[in-house]
């Protein structure tokens, strides 16, 4: 996954009660501390895991899960080693190594082969599973894991994702209860082709039936000028559903177009989603930001997980530093100039803090004893 990863509105506060200057106000606090220059200028934390299981590499997406029976039923943090496979799964047969840490010691509790390189990987705690793409660019496969059982179930898409050869699905989020897929490596001769999908199970003959939510070349107001504008994505990658704490396009679907440096905010789940697309910079001049990673504080006390494919580890650092609304955001090394940032949903302007990372990806919030 390149912030699925892989995620992402119309102009909405989070959280807004009282008057609208009530509203106004603090909404003029969290932008005001949300900037690099209202915190401190980096996080404070160490390494939680060194290194991979035996044989594993190229650590990629988070996810948080308790399973029953296992470290005392601690919300585990969960990442995806993607072994060096291609991304259309090859070689035949390659297994990814999907792997559950304790959230305070980073002791490895357990360790799942899926086969094909995992790109997406969310928890759904309302079923106990972990779910898990794979292949993000063609021979795309959804599948549901038992990390209970290490059982994997693997479910085939209808229709496929892929067309002339160009297709898979990279991030999940679960949105009102539904599961949504980012369409990675869409055929950019399809004006048509999506940008995300609906996916609906059927557990009897396990296939993912995918519905489109919008397509890659459509509509959406600038989240800067409001004036109308044309998608034309590219690189749908990372996806995530912004909570009530975030300062704009709260409680929307944020689906990150990585190659394209744009968030993109879906508001509605229907036929009548309206887009807002934000166009992100950084510290350095005409570079298109590749964000991967993103997450939003719902705590003024937590911490951030982050996975740093480069070094092959996850990091936990402290955000007590900064209030519930921040909009944290990593860059990988693909544009060299790896960074984990504060991200303005005002402006879409990205300021590095000084935590260096080799190339940084996924980010996971916890609030402080979410993680016990």
């Amino acid at each position: 996954m390149g912030i699925g990863r892989r995620w992402r509105n119309a102009l909405v506060l989070g959280a807004v009660v009282g008057t609208a200057a009530a509203g106004a106000q603090g909404w003029r606090h969290v932008v005001e501390a949300s900037g690099a220059e209202h915190g401190p200028t980096d996080l404070p934390g160490a390494v939680l895991v060194a290194g991979p299981p035996a044989g594993a590499s190229g650590p990629d997406d988070l996810a948080q899960l308790s399973v029953e029976g296992l470290d005392a039923e601690r919300a585990l943090i969960w990442t995806a080693y993607q072994n060096g496979i291609g991304p259309d799964g090859s070689p035949t047969g390659a297994k990814s190594t999907v792997a559950g840490y304790d959230p305070a010691t980073g002791a490895l509790e357990r360790s799942i082969d899926v086969v094909g390189k995992v790109d997406g990987l969310t928890a759904d705690p309302e079923r106990h599973v972990l779910y898990a793409t794979v292949n993000e660019d063609a021979n795309s496969v959804f599948n549901v894991i038992n990390p209970r059982t290490s059982t994997v179930t693997a479910y085939t898409y209808m229709p496929s994702p892929e067309t002339n050869s160009n297709g898979g699905t990279d991030a999940i989020s679960i949105w009102h209860g539904e599961i949504f897929v980012s369409h990675s490596n869409p055929d950019p001769t399809d004006a048509e082709a999506a940008a995300v999908y609906r996916v609906r199970l059927d557990e009897d003959d396990h296939t993912a039936h995918l519905t489109k939510l919008f397509d890659i070349d459509a509509s959406a107001a600038d989240a800067v000028s409001g004036k109308r504008v044309k998608l034309a994505l590219t690189d749908p990658d990372s996806n995530a559903v912004l909570p009530d704490s975030s300062p704009r396009f709260a409680g929307q679907l944020a689906l990150i177009s990585q190659g394209d440096g744009e968030i993109i905010f879906a508001k509605h789940r229907g036929d009548d989603t309206s887009l807002t697309v934000l166009s992100l910079t950084d510290n350095v001049s005409g570079n298109v930001p590749p964000i991967d990673g993103f997450a939003v504080a719902t705590s003024e006390h937590g911490w951030l997980y982050i996975v740093d494919a480069g070094a092959n580890t996850i990091s936990r650092l402290s955000t007590d530093e900064w209030p519930a609304g921040t909009v944290f955001v990593t860059e990988p090394k693909d544009n060299a100039n790896p960074l984990l940032g504060i991200l303005d949903l005002r402006t879409g302007h990205v300021t590095p803090l000084a935590n260096a990372f080799k190339s940084p990806k996924e980010i996971l919030f916890v609030p402080t004893g979410d993680d016990d």
